[in-house]
């Protein structure tokens, strides 16, 4: 019989320990009968977004405890720790030619080194994020797997869930485009070219989380909607369109870094974003609905 993740739903072997798609630890449990599915439909079976990050940061502790039992797996992290190091050292002894700046970029090395303690805060956020992104997506290439197999569905759904026929799903959009450029403007610390790559690892994976419909960034969005609507479920089309969202502003940080113009002109445009996506919710769809819709 098939096991489903109770976190996200996504189906998962009999015998995992931890859901691929959102990292939760898995509970041994079978197809979900009617009345359980009418609970997650009500849901009452749904964390809260801070429940959710919880339970995915012990599911990513319990990651480190299995790579110690096989340390070669560990060859690829210290690589990319003693590549921040290098990068991040050379730049303040005054050495920093193009190549220095463009492997800089590739690795996020400086991220987050230039913004004060808001960005010292989100550069280690946004260092997990990356490795996070290297050791799932870009490792596997070299052994033979395919992370990015399905990238037209991925693409066909971004597309969809860009198209906006109406001032609900604009405003769902805002709320995503909103969000992802503040959370570039506090990865990168001062939203400069160099640390721009974190925009690129956003895009790629929420682009990524909207083809599977799962990971962490999908099921976070669920949680946070089922906390806002005390209860109530939203569509895929609504999460889709605040991801699609969050893609599209993703690749926008990466556009307002190459004009230089204030390193916080992100979190100015995203706060007014996000503010007209909740008038925008509010104003099409009152209540419970503008979530759900």
């Amino acid at each position: 019989m098939s096991t489903y993740c109770r976190n996200c739903g996504a189906q998962v072997t009999p015998d995992a320990k931890f859901c691929g798609s959102c990292g939760t630890q898995i509970q041994t449990a079978r197809q979900p009968d009617a009345a359980s599915r009418a609970d997650m439909a009500q849901g009452r079976d749904m964390p809260g977004p801070m429940g959710f990050i919880a339970t995915s940061v012990r599911a990513g502790l319990n990651s480190p405890r299995q790579l110690l039992k096989n340390p070669k797996q560990l060859l690829p992290m210290l690589t990319l720790g003693a590549f921040w190091l290098v990068l991040s050292t050379l730049p303040a002894l005054g050495i920093n030619p193009w190549p220095v700046r463009f492997l800089s970029f590739l690795t996020f090395a400086q991220g987050g080194m230039y913004g004060g303690m808001v960005g010292a805060a989100g550069g280690v956020i946004g260092k997990a994020v990356f490795a996070y992104f290297v050791s799932a997506l870009i490792l596997p290439l070299f052994s033979g797997k395919k992370p990015f197999n399905g990238m037209g569905k991925w693409f066909k759904r971004l597309a969809s869930g860009l198209a906006v026929k109406s001032a609900n799903a604009a405003g769902q959009l805002a709320l995503g485009v909103g969000l992802s450029l503040i959370v570039f403007n506090f990865l990168t610390g001062n939203a400069s070219p160099v640390n721009s790559m974190a925009g690129v690892v956003g895009l790629v994976l929420a682009v990524r989380s909207l083809g599977n419909r799962g990971g962490f960034f999908w099921g976070l969005l669920l949680s946070a909607a089922n906390k806002l609507s005390k209860g109530g479920v939203p569509t895929q089309m609504a999460v889709s369109r605040v991801m699609s969202g969050y893609a599209a502003g993703s690749a926008a940080g990466v556009a307002l870094s190459t004009l230089r113009v204030a390193p916080y002109l992100p979190y100015a445009l995203g706060s007014l974003l996000l503010i007209a996506g909740l008038v925008l919710g509010i104003a099409s769809k009152p209540g419970k609905a503008a979530v759900s819709s």
